[in-house]
């Protein structure tokens, strides 16, 4: 009797091959999924019917040259046609689908279905990650859920192994959830006592937790923390260094593209999921952007025939890099230089999406700020005080922030007790609220 495929195990394997394929390999890889995702979408998916025209020919053939024709899909587009972007029905094998929604706190609050090969990729990006940055599946791992009661503290919720299936040493390994209404003190708790080398949670709620451990004066040591939904900046990764010794491994993903571009081991920069996702940078006027320029981050996960998402705008702003040392054939991103949401704009047109630097965060001797536009021409830093004893500089930020974005920009600064976190447990650094109004 033949026994039934261990498509889980399959794909995590070719990963590890895959990422040393040459560029013409790994591109005839992706154009023979997109001509399935195509065809699919085009057969099964009302948004889809007319949509992908520009690259079909009278043949039925694909022609390649033309697919920056298809138009982008917006955010918007997952709120209101929803209904006309869920495929009639998903390939034989793809699996039973599910939808999870998203809280709305980088824009619009979205539904997005998922089927069983998105998780199956998604779960062998993440290992693959895992494996270059050499964790150690034995040990114990624990993520921050989100308001799942059976994961409240002090039990949290244990599910067993979680590295690749078939690795000998991941059967030994555990995995809890812990839902983040745990404090902080509870939290801190709960990882001493499971022992936890491994902790998944946001850069700044892992941040916060650091500065509360020092406060407390808890000794909690980690080998690595994960991080995602929001970049991981400099300042987050030195309070988390100093306060539990612990490396950052930031995994760049989002529930519509799913695991997206992991961190280079050897090499600056974050390597794309090739085998898993397309990822174009276009400026404008929606030209491919060249490496180092800055540009929309534009997704086509290969899987997600539930719903697919064909040329979809991510909303980041991010720079693609030259090829890697490291060895690796996987393409490069950069730089993700922030939310395109959150792009600053000028009364004459010039927009920034780019980060202040930590330059301006000493000077304001901060651990935690937003910056808002408020106005056309009016900036808002809002800021916690790190040190109470010693005084802000305020006119070497605003200086810093003018060389940034604006010379003529009017900077007003002011000093929080906390920045409020959204109800789906992200810092928004920065935020346009002078064009969202």
């Amino acid at each position: 009797m033949n026994q039934p495929r261990d498509l889980q195990r399959e794909f995590y394997e070719m990963l590890m091959e895959s990422q040393h394929w040459l560029p013409e390999t790994m591109l005839e890889y992706q154009r023979s999924q997109l001509a399935q995702l195509l065809r699919h979408a085009r057969a099964n998916v009302p948004f889809y019917e007319r949509r992908l025209d520009p690259v079909f020919t009278a043949s039925g053939d694909i022609d390649w040259d033309r697919w920056h024709e298809i138009p982008i899909v917006k955010r918007s587009d997952l709120f209101e046609r929803r209904h006309e972007m869920l495929a009639k029905r998903v390939p034989k094998g793809h699996g039973d689908v599910s939808t999870i929604s998203s809280s709305g706190s980088t824009g619009l609050p979205i539904q997005v279905t998922s089927n069983r090969l998105t998780t199956i990729a998604a779960n062998a990006n993440r290992w693959r990650a895992h494996r270059w940055h050499g964790l150690d599946w034995s040990r114990t791992y624990t993520a921050r859920d989100r308001l799942n009661p059976e994961a409240d503290w002090p039990h949290g919720q244990q599910l067993g192994p979680w590295g690749p299936p078939g690795d000998a040493e991941a059967v030994a390994g555990r995995w809890f959830l812990l839902s983040r209404r745990a404090t902080a003190e509870q939290t801190l708790e709960f990882l001493g006592r499971t022992g936890s080398s491994y902790f998944s949670s946001g850069p700044k709620t892992l941040h916060a937790m650091g500065l509360e451990a020092e406060r407390l004066g808890v000794a909690v040591k980690l080998d690595w923390v994960m991080t995602q939904g929001e970049p991981a900046e400099e300042e987050d990764r030195r309070v988390i260094k100093r306060a539990f010794g612990a490396n950052t491994l930031e995994h760049y993903g989002s529930k519509e593209g799913g695991q997206i571009a992991a961190p280079c081991p050897d090499g600056g920069g974050m390597h794309i999921n090739a085998e898993s996702i397309l990822v174009e940078i276009i400026d404008a006027q929606g030209r491919p952007c060249p490496p180092g320029q800055p540009g929309r981050v534009i997704i086509t996960p290969f899987v997600s025939t539930a719903q697919p998402l064909i040329r979809y705008d991510q909303g980041d702003i991010a720079r693609l890099g030259v090829a890697c040392r490291c060895g690796r054939c996987l393409p490069v991103l950069e730089a993700i230089e922030g939310r395109a949401m959150a792009m600053f704009t000028h009364p004459d047109g010039r927009t920034v999406a780019r980060l202040l630097t930590d330059d301006a965060r000493a000077a304001l001797n901060c651990s935690f700020w937003q910056i808002a536009q408020v106005g056309p021409l009016d900036f808002e830093v809002r800021y916690v005080l790190r040190d109470q004893a010693r005084a802000a500089d305020e006119p070497a930020a605003a200086s810093i922030f003018r060389s940034i974005y604006f010379s003529d920009a009017r900077v007003r600064f002011v000093v929080r007790d906390s920045i409020p976190l959204t109800p789906a447990g992200k810092h928004i650094e920065y935020v346009n609220e002078w064009t969202t109004r």
